[in-house]
């Protein structure tokens, strides 16, 4: 059963607060707009952009109501955007508001007439007097009626994150003594709000791994592992708590069944997907998250994850170790690594440097499997980065959890911005651009949700190759929007590199 949502960034949320919460303690309303996104089991409205009522168009009387000018004004936009419409009213009382019976007899009248016109469902969204919001879709049925399917949370993201619940669909959590001394920390309140957070890590080698003990002690209750890797002998000196008896297993299931059997959490849910952020099945689980760690450390999946970001308003938590970019110098000599949060109104990946479009194509092509080609490589490519150590890998698990608390607790206002630390000096640098540059495509994606979402699937043959490897047994696999699988992976490749050359010809 598909669950719903709502996300807006910050400026959103802030032009319709100053308009809808009044002085006067009188309702108010307005129109605005959204892309869908959807993922696995959740559907959100993407809030794309908004008409405020002229003075004409709406007549306020303690309740509120609108003039159909205004109503076609709002139609006509929406279908010359290809939008779907939100009908958002406020009530003069605090918290998640439900409905008057003069609240559903509006909406009502609303759902068959703007589904005639867009082809999508109306959302009704209320904000109460202390900016919490409430949100709902109105979905046809087969009996040709419209029945309220009430929203489980409404996203606020951008250099913060702030999620409003519906208490029915997503109840206070209850902690006992074994949380006491974080709770002191910030609070039962925002304890409650991080707890219920869903949060998927892309990654699970030995920063993800870190992450995810970390994320686990803080509360949170539902998690999504994504990583098609297995367990080799090479990694059991990073990877947290791994064993020789585990070499082999995949890395998600392995941090799943690892971690539930801390039993810290009663209603703890995971969900493991051997699968790459790039394939159908992890991007879907992806777009279910409120929030996401990128624990990767190649361009293409940071390409896919930087997309998700910005298209769909799920902010992304990315970090990466370099320990030997350009000289012949020691691991150790040139050890840095960098945390960073991307998503609506920060700085996106490509334009913080972690990938370019040239490495991102580069690696579709399949040339990073090819030992001939990487020999002739710089030493300074990316490729030829010396491996990390787990202290490097604790340090930036590290400040990746800085860079999370941050954005959710919003400690005096301040927000983290990309934080780079120097080993072998003990400086932490912070002074990096802020903002995308003019042009950025990443950027220029903002809020459209699916119709970005298909340009971020590829078929990943190493995933593939992984699982079957291992002859596990899994639901079998749905071919991505953009896979044809009667083509060779030659074939398949050319044609991956000229869809990212299509991408980026404009960046």
């Amino acid at each position: 059963m598909m669950k719903y949502s709502v996300s807006m960034t910050e400026d959103i949320d802030l032009s319709l607060s100053n308009h809808l919460i009044r002085e006067d303690n009188q309702e108010d309303l307005c129109f605005a707009f959204y892309k869908l996104s959807t993922g696995k089991r959740r559907i959100t409205a993407l809030i794309n952009d908004i008409i405020f009522p002229e003075l004409d168009d709406r007549n306020i009387h303690g309740n509120v109501s609108f003039n159909p000018d205004y109503f076609d004004k709002v139609t006509s936009y929406a279908l010359k955007n290809k939008y779907g419409i939100i009908f958002i009213h406020s009530h003069p009382y605090p918290g998640w508001q439900s409905m008057s019976s003069d609240d559903v007899d509006a909406e009502t009248m609303l759902a068959p007439r703007v589904k005639a016109i867009t082809g999508l469902p109306v959302v009704g969204m209320t904000i109460g007097s202390d900016g919490t919001w409430s949100a709902r879709f109105w979905e046809k049925t087969a009996s040709k009626t419209y029945n309220i399917q009430w929203c489980e949370s409404v996203r606020v993201v951008g250099y913060g994150l702030k999620i409003h619940y519906n208490q029915n669909l997503k109840p206070k959590p209850k902690f006992g003594k074994e949380f006491s001394r974080t709770i002191s920390s910030w609070g039962t309140s925002k304890q409650e709000d991080i707890s219920r957070m869903k949060i998927g890590i892309v990654g699970m080698g030995s920063v993800g791994s870190i992450i995810a003990e970390a994320l686990l002690r803080t509360g949170i209750e539902d998690l999504v592992f994504i990583d098609f890797d297995t367990i080799e002998r090479k990694n059991l000196d990073r990877l947290l708590a791994a064993s020789e008896g585990d070499i082999g297993k995949f890395k998600v299931d392995f941090q799943k069944n690892r971690l539930h059997d801390v039993n810290l959490r009663k209603g703890l849910t995971i969900e493991a997907l051997p699968y790459s952020i790039t394939e159908k099945q992890g991007l879907e689980a992806a777009l279910d998250c409120d929030l996401l760690f990128s624990c990767v450390d190649m361009p293409l999946p940071r390409f896919t994850l930087d997309g998700i970001s910005y298209s769909n308003f799920i902010p992304v938590i990315d970090g990466g170790i370099d320990t030997n970019p350009n000289s012949d110098l020691s691991n150790i000599d040139q050890a840095r690594w960098k945390a960073h949060t991307v998503g609506p109104q920060r700085i996106c990946m490509q334009c913080l440097g972690q990938y370019t479009p040239s490495d991102v194509s580069l690696e579709q092509s399949g040339e990073l499997d090819n030992p001939t080609y990487i020999k002739g490589l710089p030493k300074d490519h990316f490729v030829n980065r010396g491996e990390n150590v787990f202290g490097f890998s604790l340090s930036l698990a590290g400040m990746e959890i800085q860079q999370f608390l941050s954005m959710v607790l919003q400690p005096k206002g301040i927000y983290y911005g990309p934080k780079e630390m120097d080993f072998n000096f003990g400086n932490i640098d912070f002074d990096f651009e802020n903002s995308c540059v003019k042009d950025c495509h990443i950027k220029s994606q903002t809020g459209q949700g699916d119709n970005f979402n298909k340009i971020l699937l590829f078929d990943h043959p190493s995933a593939e190759k992984s699982r079957n490897n291992l002859q596990r047994s899994i639901t079998p696999r749905t071919e991505s929007a953009n896979a044809d699988t009667n083509l060779d992976t030659e074939s398949f490749m050319k044609r991956a590199i000229r869809k990212l050359k299509n991408l980026f010809s404009d960046s």
